[in-house]
């Protein structure tokens, strides 16, 4: 059987999607997963809300991840994995029926996982300090105690494996998880691209939205590669939005070094020194304290005045540059803070700051 039939046999539930029009929770991990796999450099495409919550396809495997958060400082015991409801399977029941093929053999390879905000308590121990658990490394009486879950939900009498079946804590801001994963997708630009993102939050936004789409996505689907059109992103899809806010970067940079070149084209001593210090500024401001406190002062006095800014490009960094002189330390020459000024002139005037 090949791996495109045994995922196209396996039971789904589509109820997910009407929680995920409430819940955040399991869109903002699923992100996360993505930046994750994305700095793999391997092809993928993260399932949103079909099979499991979340489902990454890789080459060679699948693995799906079961989100359950909670609000309390409490722990997520044994009985929170088996326990059930009327008329459904227990939370890692469920999970591991992923795990059997159409003929009931269950398949090793395939990586199943519960995700939590709250650590995994076996009855004998609290997991505080792992971030990923093996469960078949837990205590006897806890591991007896899912394996006769499964085989009650499941209804098998053979001896269950266990074999890649995990228990993942996260940590997860359930307060403003949003304003956690914008500075998330930031370092993760950064990162990536080696330099800052000029419009972090909008790219935040983009991709949000793209795995909100996916995850509501509620009717069935016949075919493997629907399946991963309409329910999932890939690799590929990344890369262009990705590389549309890369490229966006680049243009405030370049906007400032067209300016330079224009206004010192008969100047090349003074020409060269401002595209150096503009090299410098691009290259620290992401992890420098004082520039960016200086860049936020030039900002500042741009929303202060705005109505007032009647000189030209140079004036006003003559202008600013006399504000910021008292911020400038003995490190950062004035031709940095020049640079400095017409960077964040030209971040303002694409719209990076909005």
């Amino acid at each position: 059987m090949s791996k495109i039939e045994y995922y196209m046999n396996l039971p789904y539930d589509l109820s997910g999607s009407m929680s995920k029009n409430r819940f955040r929770n399991e869109l903002l991990w699923g992100l996360k997963k993505m930046y994750e796999l994305y700095k793999t450099n391997e092809d993928f495409v993260v399932v949103f809300d079909y099979r499991c919550d979340i489902e990454v396809h890789l080459e060679n495997k699948f693995e799906f991840y079961q989100v359950k958060t909670q609000n309390n400082s409490g722990t997520y015991t044994i009985n929170k994995l088996t326990d059930k409801k009327k008329g459904s399977k227990s939370v890692v029941g469920n999970l591991y029926s992923l795990k059997y093929d159409i003929n009931m053999n269950e398949i090793d390879d395939v990586y199943v996982a519960i995700v939590s905000n709250a650590p995994l308590n076996d009855g004998k121990k609290t997991y505080n300090n792992s971030h990923e658990v093996k469960i078949k490394t837990i205590d006897s009486s806890a591991i007896e105690k899912i394996k006769l879950s499964i085989k009650n939900d499941l209804n098998i009498d053979e001896d269950i494996n266990l074999e890649n079946l995990f228990f993942i804590r996260i940590g997860l801001d359930l307060i403003e998880p949003q304003k956690t994963l914008i500075g998330e997708t930031a370092i993760f630009f950064e990162d990536v691209f080696g330099r800052e993102c000029s419009k972090v939050k909008s790219l935040y936004n983009v991709l949000y939205e793209e795995i909100y789409s996916k995850s509501a996505y509620e009717l069935d689907i016949n075919t493997y590669e629907n399946i991963v059109s309409k329910k999932g992103i890939n690799r590929d899809r990344m890369d262009i939005i990705l590389k549309s806010y890369a490229n966006n970067t680049d243009k405030s940079v370049e906007l400032a070094k067209y300016s330079i070149n224009e206004w010192y084209k008969n100047n090349f001593s003074r020409r060269l020194s401002l595209i150096k210090s503009l090299t410098t500024i691009v290259s620290k401001l992401s992890e420098s304290s004082i520039l960016k406190d200086i860049e936020n002062c030039i900002l500042s006095y741009i929303y202060n005045n705005i109505d007032k800014l009647q000189v030209s490009d140079k004036e006003l960094i003559e202008i600013i540059s006399e504000i910021v002189e008292e911020k400038r330390p003995i490190e950062v020459s004035k031709t940095d803070i020049e640079a400095l000024i017409l960077l964040t002139l030209k971040k303002y005037e694409e719209g990076v700051y909005e």
